[in-house]
C-alpha cells in the first residue's frame, strides 16, 4: 500500500465516522493477516498504548477479531463484511439524525415573533439548482432575466420551457441580445430590453414566482479575473412581495396585466 493511497483510505475511514487511529489501525492490518499491538505500532504511526483503544472501538464496529492471547492479537474482517458493517452504522445514523429533525419540525413555534427569512448562495452551480428547483414548483408567472449567457444552465432553460408547457405565464427579459437569442432557439419568446449592458454591469439575474418567491444574484470578480456569482432568495415574505411589486412596476410596459 503507498503513501497515497494509505493516506486516501484513512482520510475516507475518518469520513465514514471512524476516529483517525482506528483508520490507521484498520489499514494498517489490511496487508497481514494478524498482529499485536506492538507490530501494529510499528507499522503505523499509531502508539501502542492507543492501538488497544482503537481496537476495541473497531471491534464495536464489527470490523475486527480480537484474539484472547497473551500478547492479544488482532484481524481486520473482510472488506465485503466491513462495508455491510459501516453501512448499516451510517444508516442507524441517518435514521437517528432525520427522526430528530422531524421531531424538531412537530414542535410549537411562538407565533409572537415572526422572521423574514433570506437566504443567500454561492456558486452558479448551487444557483442553477435553486432556481430550476424553485421554476418548478410556480403556480401561475414566471419572471425571468439575465445580463451574461455564460450563465444560462441547460436544466434552467429546460425548466422555464415546460412551465410555460404546463400553462404557467413566463416572461423572460434581458438587455442582451445574445441572451434573447438563446432563449428563442429554444422556443420560448425574450424581450429585449432597450438598454446595453454595461461592461462593468455585475447583476447577475432575477427570477420572480408568482407573488412570493424571489431571487437575484450578482457577479463578483475573483482575484483570478473570473467571475463568481452569488444570490439572495425569499420565498412567502413581505421582502419578496415588496421586491416582486417593484419588478412588476419596471417590467409594466412589457408584462400585460
Amino acid at each position: 500500500m503507498t503513501d497515497s493511497t494509505e493516506a486516501n483510505a484513512i482520510a475516507a475511514l475518518q469520513r465514514l465516522g471512524l476516529s483517525k487511529y482506528e483508520a490507521q489501525v484498520f489499514c494498517a492490518l489490511q496487508p497481514i493477516d494478524k498482529a499485536t499491538a506492538s507490530e501494529i505500532s510499528e507499522t503505523s504511526d499509531v502508539p501502542r498504548s492507543q492501538v488497544y483503544g482503537a481496537a476495541d472501538g473497531l471491534e464495536e464496529l464489527g470490523l475486527v477479531d480480537v484474539q484472547q492471547s497473551n500478547p492479544q492479537q488482532f484481524r481486520a474482517v473482510g472488506l465485503d463484511e466491513a462495508r455491510a458493517h459501516l453501512q448499516a452504522k451510517i444508516e442507524r445514523e441517518q435514521d437517528r439524525a432525520f427522526e430528530a429533525l422531524d421531531s424538531l419540525q412537530q414542535q410549537p413555534i411562538d407565533e409572537t415573533e415572526t422572521q423574514e427569512d433570506i437566504w443567500t448562495l454561492k456558486g452558479q452551480e448551487t444557483i442553477n439548482d435553486r432556481v430550476t428547483q424553485l421554476i418548478s414548483n410556480a403556480n401561475n408567472r414566471i419572471i425571468f432575466g439575465a445580463r451574461d449567457p455564460m450563465i444560462l444552465d441547460e436544466n434552467v432553460i429546460t425548466a422555464l420551457s415546460n412551465a410555460q408547457a404546463d400553462g404557467i405565464d413566463v416572461f423572460i427579459t434581458s438587455g442582451n441580445s445574445a441572451v434573447c437569442e438563446l432563449f428563442e432557439e429554444r422556443g420560448l419568446e425574450a424581450c429585449q430590453f432597450p438598454m446595453k449592458p454595461e461592461d462593468n454591469d455585475r447583476s447577475g439575474r432575477v427570477l420572480a414566482i408568482d407573488s412570493d418567491v424571489i431571487l437575484m444574484s450578482v457577479l463578483v470578480p475573483t482575484h483570478d479575473r473570473t467571475q463568481n456569482e452569488v444570490a439572495f432568495w425569499s420565498d412567502g415574505t413581505g421582502f419578496a412581495s415588496i421586491l416582486i411589486g417593484l419588478l412588476e412596476t419596471w417590467f409594466s410596459k412589457f408584462i400585460e396585466t
